[in-house]
């Protein structure tokens, strides 16, 4: 093929994509969910399982939302929930030592993050450790891609950083090795309801409240021709939804025929807000009132004592880093910039309400979510469940019949 061609064919499969975009629709309906099978989706809560971000603020608080709603057979995570150990910790203690959970990869948890992909590899050992493992993986994902059947429901999860011969090797793609076991697979399996779980959206869409759209043009629409090919699968196979993260927005869309169903990011309270920053720090301060040390040295310590990331990110909402973005923001002018907010926070009920309301406007903060999933017959319900984008309690705010 000649490069005027390649190109052209290339800018073809682009412009496909894009026009999907038009073509989104959201129409909320209501069915019967007596005697349905049901299971979860949530991703992308990371490292909010632990410590400071234990408590019901943070992933914890979908995971009770979830007791109180009914956990359904199993939870499907498209990614990024990392560290496993503590994710399944939390999980089982909340929600049972036998509940199933069916992760996939997501780009925190490729090597540059963590050894994380060690744990996944450990999870599903040898590609079949997993209970109701069908198939595992291509070579050279075998732990990492896998499908497996529960009741009615087929489900792929493919780990979209894997580049034909290593787990780790791309950046958000379907590869041809990934589609050609992807197809194997799909025509493989007569379950009358079949999923595809990935990290990374065909084409990014915007949050169904707040409209905020991430990862357009970075996900895997940065590689058409694979992207194109992998709806092509998704379309002959007659899938059900591609269940997705990454992009911490929610939607629920079809996409030329194809059901894209976006499932956020179950954080909880996704930033630091500067009254969370201000009390967090009090109280670790108090806990260690009899240390000897001064307010600035304590502050010191539980700077460096929480991730330090999280409050730049808060610091610079607040507008507290003179502009400097927090993923540039070293270490020592931050812990200069966070104790002069401690200081003033305390001291000015005034310049408290004006940090609030400065870190509302700049953070615009989205909803975390869950979906619990019912399938019944040839329905498919998904409930859209979601907190106030502050850390409060979840409720559930959209109703979605899919086919």
């Amino acid at each position: 093929m000649s490069k005027i061609k390649r190109f052209v064919k290339v800018k073809r499969t682009a412009l496909v994509l894009v026009i999907l975009l038009s073509l989104v629709i959201q129409v909320p309906l209501l069915a019967q969910t007596d005697g349905a099978m049901s299971f979860i989706v949530a991703n992308d809560w990371r490292y909010k399982t632990s410590g400071q971000f234990g408590g019901p603020e943070f992933f914890r608080g979908a995971l009770l939302k979830i007791k109180e709603v009914g956990k359904g057979r199993f939870m499907l995570s498209p990614g990024d929930v990392s560290p496993m150990r503590d994710s399944r910790k939390l999980i089982a203690e909340v929600l049972g030592e036998d509940y199933l959970w069916y992760p996939s990869v997501g780009n925190h948890e490729m090597p540059e993050d963590g050894p994380y992909l060690e744990y996944f590899r450990e999870w599903n050992k040898g590609g079949t450790s997993l209970p109701h493992i069908v198939r595992k993986g291509p070579p050279g994902s075998e732990e990492t891609t896998y499908s497996f059947e529960i009741g009615d429901c087929h489900i792929a999860v493919i780990n979209e950083y894997y580049d034909g011969e290593s787990d780790h090797g791309m950046d958000g793609n379907v590869v041809p090795e990934l589609l050609e076991w992807l197809e194997e697979d799909l025509k493989n399996t007569d379950k009358p309801h079949i999923f595809v779980a990935g990290h990374e959206p065909m084409v990014a869409l915007p949050d169904m409240d707040n409209g905020r759209i991430r990862h357009q043009g970075d996900s895997m629409d940065k590689y058409p021709e694979n992207n194109f090919k992998f709806y092509q699968l998704l379309k002959k196979y007659d899938v059900d939804a591609y269940f997705h993260g990454h992009t911490h927005c929610t939607s629920i869309g079809k996409i030329n025929g194809v059901w894209q169903v976006t499932a956020g990011h179950t954080y909880g309270l996704e930033r630091q807000t500067p009254d969370y920053l201000f009390q967090d720090a009090k109280d670790y301060l108090n806990a260690h009132s009899g240390s000897g040390l001064s307010e600035e040295q304590l502050l010191e310590k539980y700077f460096y004592a929480v991730r330090t990331y999280n409050i730049k990110k808060s610091l610079y909402y607040t507008n507290m880093t003179g502009g400097v973005d927090y993923h540039d923001l070293q270490d020592e002018p931050a812990l200069k910039h966070f104790i002069e907010f401690y200081q003033k926070y305390k001291n000015d009920p005034e310049l408290q309400k004006k940090y609030i309301e400065t870190f509302d406007e700049r953070s615009y903060q989205t909803r975390s979510t869950f979906l619990k999933v019912y399938l019944k017959n040839d329905q498919i319900k998904i409930d859209v469940y979601r907190d106030d984008a502050r850390g409060g309690k979840y409720q559930l705010m959209h109703t979605y019949f899919i086919n």
